[in-house]
């Protein structure tokens, strides 16, 4: 009866372990899901607790919420109708009741070479995904010719991409406007919320002014920003793709590239463009719709400090920690042929040097795996979450109440110079005598 006690516990334990590994391998996995996670874990909820007043607070969180709807909610939904009109527009598949499309989850690096290359990709993504390596078969044969049928799949990934920068663009790089917007509309005030318990009504419009004037011309560069990537990034792709012998040093880095551009399940965003993504439609408009001095110099801190730490940052952490786990702890985190880490969906199994571990080493690796993760998460929420608000509010608190000095002062002054108490204080011909 002990024995089957301790042993039940035993399995459970095993189930949670590898139920916390399959969660974090998928998260760490999905490029848009990680960082929304890493924004609502590591940010959001921090430097909403942080947040100088309530004001500021809802509009974080109400940013956030958007930002993650747009990202992660709206792909899931918009992704699999874009890829099955425009692989049924370009004549790959007419029958979806299959599973035919799922042709487009070859990687873009079997699309810049030749036929062969192609077909060669066309068996090995099949035999991933379906342990059949003829799965795409019935395709392949609607086109007599395999070139045809690159050429295809590579103008259907250049639209595919194109439309999804375009729509996540454009709807991502409104959020800060929007969260401007429905700020106003709540507490009927101008300029940063991150003042409002800082300063009056009449300080922060006064503080706004400058930005308001410009308010257009600003949000007219909002719009040329977002869509800039949907009309120059693809394009570019494709052309590296279709020309593999080329000797322009732009072509052919993307030919070279082009699988960094993959999109994961044929629904969300690789890194590199998830960081074009970022730069276009976040980080720079965020700055664009500053409503004063205070919030532009707060979104140019907070966003490359969040920037440098989640796209690079958070890389070379786990590549320390990793590397330091495997000195102290003698786990096997980092692959011996690249030195680079596993990545979490790597040590779900054993293959080519992870094969070679004992069960007992493997085991040990794979949660040391997961709980630096989670480390990795907490530090970020640490530092970023609570130290950086920490520091900017500080910095706001100085230089709003160093203003709201200047500007009494000067109201103190003209009130002087404007009293009948102080007439006699002047000469004849207006000037001073103190």
């Amino acid at each position: 009866m002990i024995v089957n006690s301790i042993s039940g516990k035993k399995n459970e334990a095993l189930k949670f372990r590898g139920s916390a590994l399959n969660v974090c391998a998928a998260v760490e996995s999905n490029i848009l899901l990680n960082k929304g996670i890493t924004d609502i874990c590591g940010f959001v909820i921090p430097q909403a607790i942080m947040a100088n007043n309530e004001d500021e607070a809802f509009e974080r969180v109400f940013k956030s919420g958007l930002y993650f709807l747009f990202t992660f909610v709206s792909p899931f939904l918009l992704i699999p109708l874009m890829n099955k009109y425009f692989l049924k527009s370009n004549n790959i598949v007419k029958n979806f009741s299959g599973q035919q499309q799922k042709i487009l989850e070859i990687s873009k690096k079997y699309l810049t070479k030749d036929a062969e290359y192609f077909k060669e990709g066309l068996t090995k993504t099949a035999k991933r995904l379906f342990n059949d390596e003829n799965k795409f078969n019935e395709t392949v044969n609607n086109f007599k010719n395999p070139e045809k049928l690159r050429k295809s799949l590579i103008d259907t990934h250049t639209k595919i991409h194109c439309a999804d920068l375009l729509v996540t663009n454009l709807m991502v790089a409104s959020i800060p406007w929007l969260g401007n917007a429905f700020t106003k509309y709540r507490t009927n005030r101008s300029g940063y919320s991150g003042t409002y318990k800082l300063a009056d009504e009449e300080f922060t419009q006064k503080s706004a002014q400058k930005h308001d004037k410009s308010k257009h011309l600003r949000q007219i560069a909002t719009l040329a920003l977002a869509c800039l990537p949907a009309l120059t990034l693809p394009p570019l792709i494709k052309k590296g793709m279709l020309a593999p012998n080329t000797q322009n040093k732009i072509l052919k880095w993307f030919n070279k590239n082009a699988d960094k551009f993959d999109y994961k399940d044929a629904i969300y965003m690789s890194r590199l463009t998830g960081l074009v993504m970022w730069l276009t439609s976040d980080y720079f408009p965020y700055q664009l719709a500053s409503r004063d001095k205070y919030e532009y110099r707060d979104c140019l801190i907070r966003g490359t400090s969040i920037g440098l730490v989640f796209w690079g940052g958070d890389l070379f952490l786990k590549k320390t920690l990793s590397k330091l786990s495997d000195k102290i702890f003698k786990t096997k985190l980092t692959n011996p042929q690249t030195n680079e880490p596993y990545r979490l969906s790597d040590l779900k199994l054993k293959f080519n040097e992870l094969a070679k571990l004992d069960e007992k080493t493997f085991n040990k690796t794979r949660n040391a795996g997961v709980a630096l993760y989670i480390l990795n998460l907490l530090m970020v929420s640490a530092t970023l979450g609570f130290g950086l608000p920490f520091m900017l509010n500080n910095l706001l608190r100085k230089s709003v109440n160093k203003d709201k000095k200047k500007t009494n002062h000067s109201l103190d002054f003209n009130f002087i110079n404007n009293s009948e108490v102080f007439k006699d204080f002047y000469t004849k011909n207006g000037r001073k005598i103190l």
